[in-house]
């Protein structure tokens, strides 16, 4: 942070630069646990048959970059608007439970 970043007392001007850092951080960590949650349940469906190896893998990549990109969006739109505490949560939970509903409904497969 420059020194005249630090002079300035404005919250949102020092808020601005953190925004994409914690995008990308939060982002990753979505991807992480969406990934880690999609191996957990088709571990189960690959040793049951339900589903191919392939199919599985498939399924895991999606899983990682809808939940990524959505935790992702979640906390750049509660950067943006500078929400704290209790509602920063709320919000973040918000916007990337809807985000990763979009996303889903954008991947899934076409059943007909």
């Amino acid at each position: 942070m420059s020194r005249m970043d630090m002079q300035n007392t404005n919250p949102t001007s020092l808020h601005i630069g953190v925004a994409p850092r914690a995008s990308l951080a939060m982002g990753t960590a979505g991807a992480l646990v969406g990934g880690s949650i999609a191996t957990a349940k088709n571990i189960r469906r690959v040793k049951e048959d339900e589903i191919t190896k392939e199919a599985a893998v498939k399924d895991v990549l999606k899983e990682s970059a809808t939940t990524g990109i959505a935790t992702a969006i979640g906390t750049a739109a509660v950067s943006a608007v500078g929400l704290r505490g209790t509602l920063s949560l709320l919000g973040l939970l918000s916007v990337t439970i809807g985000v990763k509903y979009l996303a889903d409904k954008a991947v899934s497969d076409k059943k007909a």
